[in-house]
């Protein structure tokens, strides 16, 4: 069998660069003598997607080269439902299995195990192994990816990362080690793949590298960090969200953290979500407080804010909640404060969240349903037909948020 292998990420008239996930493929392809062609003379079409809207792709390829089959895979694919309308199938999770047997068995085989979706199929599993054994893969960006784990222990309510995924980690970590120094030795740069390197049991003898996003957790334990520019994922615009979130930062912490960054010579970017479920005007006042904090104590230094307008994600704990436009009433408030009252500085720049019209197309791609049911919430979607991992530790969290006594519902 001839395969084409398409990075969603990267224009159509541009492929000969792809991202990690096309390269990963390739390796495997070749691994078992599959033969990679262009798109004109491949039998099958493989594309690798990391969002959900991307079917948008899919759809025009499959348009295009009607007699071809179409495959879908990367970390899009655990949101499966959105693509099968326009593609043969989705693989959801790892390919490796996927791949080897379409090699030794052909492609009805491959479609018949149990984590490639098709249309006739009612049901799906997550295939949970993943290719610790592939090599370190130079990307578009220079730099060499390193396997370190998948999925995560820290379970963020809002992050499907934890909850689609069951936690692994390589589990040969002193060749991990030995490749990380060989590279470093040679002069090149290193990504280590990980949610967050400092759940992993060999984290203390991993070679350093100048990260850019790093947790609380790391600075408390290994203290400042290398990169010039540190971001930090906060999502909650409240320390009360944050806790809800299982993602503890308090408000103190956050100022004072920055602070100690900024006077380090560490440029800082928070990552906010807006429109977490529960969320109420208080909680951006909260925000508004923490930027003048930290304006009144820190002299020197830069600090953006990237807001993403929450959407619900299957597989997580608050993926069955409803949405509001409320969020977008709260952000337009808290731009007048900052531009016209006493937010505004030329060391604090922040960066706007999807407005409603286009948050509600992406949670509709997210959740492939309608529009209906985003804002009334619900358990659909691919929730009723993948079957992810840790359902029953979702659904006590659910409702342990739903029973909250601040819930608005």
């Amino acid at each position: 069998m001839r395969v084409a292998i398409i990075d969603a990420c990267i224009p159509l008239t541009k492929q000969e660069s792809q991202g990690m996930a096309a390269l990963w493929l390739r390796y495997e392809l070749l691994k078992y003598k599959i033969d990679i062609c262009p798109i004109e003379s491949a039998d099958a079409i493989f594309i690798t997607c990391v969002a959900p809207e991307q079917y948008k792709l899919v759809a025009r390829i499959k348009r295009e080269y009607k007699t071809k089959r179409v495959y879908v895979g990367g970390s899009a694919s655990t949101t499966p439902t959105i693509f099968i309308e326009h593609c043969n199938g989705v693989c959801v999770g790892d390919g490796q299995k996927f791949i080897s047997t379409m090699a030794t068995c052909g492609i009805e085989a491959a479609e018949a195990i149990s984590n490639i979706l098709t249309k006739d199929k009612q049901a799906v599993t997550v295939d949970q192994s993943f290719p610790y054994d592939a090599p370190p893969i130079q990307c578009e960006d220079g730099a060499y990816r390193l396997w370190c784990g998948r999925g995560c222990k820290n379970k963020c309510m809002f992050c499907q990362t934890g909850w689609a995924y069951e936690y692994s980690e390589n589990p040969n970590p002193t060749k991990l080690i030995h490749d990380a120094k060989s590279l470093l030795k040679a002069g090149k740069r290193i990504n280590y793949l990980s949610n967050d390197t400092t759940q992993h049991s060999f984290h203390d003898l991993l070679p350093n590298v100048a990260h850019g996003s790093f947790s609380f957790k790391y600075m408390q334990r290994y203290g400042l960090p290398a990169a010039r520019q540190v971001r930090l994922g906060v999502e909650g615009v409240s320390e009360r969200l944050r806790k809800l979130m299982l993602k503890p930062i308090s408000h103190s912490d956050l100022v004072k953290c920055t602070a100690w960054l900024n006077a380090n010579g560490r440029s800082v970017r928070w990552f906010m979500i807006a429109g977490l479920p529960t969320e109420t005007s208080h909680d951006w006042e909260e925000l508004k407080q923490a930027i003048q904090e930290w304006k009144s104590i820190t002299q020197k230094g830069v600090l953006a804010v990237s807001f993403t307008a929450w959407r619900p994600s299957p597989a997580t704990p608050i993926g069955i909640f409803p949405i509001s436009d409320e969020y977008h009433e709260h952000f337009l408030k808290f731009k007048e404060w900052f531009f016209t009252g006493k937010g505004w500085s030329n060391r604090v720049k922040i960066m706007f969240p999807q407005d409603p019209k286009n948050r509600i197309l992406s949670a509709l791609a997210e959740m492939n349903t309608t529009k209906e049911s985003l804002y009334h919430g619900g358990d659909w979607g691919p929730n009723n037909i993948v079957e992810y991992p840790y359902k029953t530790q979702r659904n006590t969290l659910s409702n342990r948020l739903i029973n909250a006594p601040q819930n608005p519902l």
